[in-house]
């Protein structure tokens, strides 16, 4: 029977008129919307991903400032402050006579209001 379907079909339609029949069709956008399914999760992590990176480089570009800020004015006194809702402490020691130790912590909240913190310490001569 099937055969005799076949053929019948081949008949009408030579082969340079065939095209998909609409159970391929339906079995291939099956697969697509499933591949297109799983790639949610995956773009959600990664913008995530972006998000936590882009604090990252802001808290490491303002410890970076603010040790500039020091450096070049010879300010050593702590302190701290909110730059882009980030809030940022610095506290300096002596070490001796001529060495300062700046830390810097930074801690900044996500978009879920995790907590995040980064902080970086160095050592400046003075004399």
């Amino acid at each position: 029977m099937l055969i005799k379907i076949k053929r019948t079909i081949e008949s009408l339609f030579p082969k340079a008129e065939r095209g998909f029949t609409l159970l391929e069709v339906v079995v291939s956008m099956a697969i697509f919307a499933t591949g297109l399914l799983m790639m949610v999760p995956m773009i959600v992590t990664a913008q995530k991903g972006n998000v936590f990176a882009n604090g990252t480089t802001k808290a490491a570009h303002y410890i970076q400032a603010k040790f500039e800020e020091i450096k070049n004015t010879h300010n050593f006194t702590s302190g701290s402050d909110t730059p882009e809702g980030m809030t940022r402490t610095w506290t300096t020691s002596d070490v001796n006579t001529y060495l300062k130790q700046i830390t810097i912590v930074i801690v900044w909240l996500d978009k879920e209001r995790h907590e995040h913190r980064d902080s970086t310490t160095t050592y400046e001569s003075h004399n």
